[in-house]
């Protein structure tokens, strides 16, 4: 866990370093392209690692995902001034609705782990519940029967 998410910062600081380049150059197409790779590189990333921690993170890696969630926001505002001082808004747009599309199927991909989980989490203790009744039991009609024989 602890891996996904130190990739996932390493990709948004790597996103944050070409934003700086790119507004140091006054903005090129090819730069914003690379910049709009390590966006999605990031944001993939960050995904995956709270996919792999869906309801189980610490309290600790919480903060830091919620940390780098607002890394992403904020580049996702540069993004949009960079696109707009270009003059391409329709390439924002278009980003974000690929994006929108992606996150669309992350959340949902997270939830149905969530809902496994705590099924699986549900299963385990109607087990254990129905074992311990069992030996319960048996342990009883043990007893009873030493009782009646002696």
């Amino acid at each position: 866990m602890i891996a996904e998410i130190s990739a996932a910062i390493a990709a948004v600081q790597s996103v944050n370093a070409a934003i700086q380049t790119l507004k140091e150059a006054k903005g090129h197409g090819g730069d914003l392209s690379s910049v709009v790779g390590r966006w999605a590189t990031a944001t993939e990333k960050a995904q995956e690692a709270e996919k792999k921690g869906a309801g189980k993170m610490s309290y600790q890696e919480a903060l830091k995902m919620e940390s780098i969630t607002r890394q992403l926001q904020n580049f996702d505002r540069q993004l949009q001034d960079i696109c707009l001082m270009q003059g391409q808004p329709e390439l924002y747009h278009s980003i974000k609705r690929r994006m929108e599309e992606s996150r669309l199927a992350h959340e949902k991909e997270v939830g149905r782990i969530r809902l496994k989980r705590k099924q699986f989490r549900e299963s385990v203790k109607l087990i254990a519940t129905m074992v311990g009744w069992g030996l319960l039991f048996i342990g009883l009609l043990m007893a009873g029967l030493y009782l009646y024989t002696n």
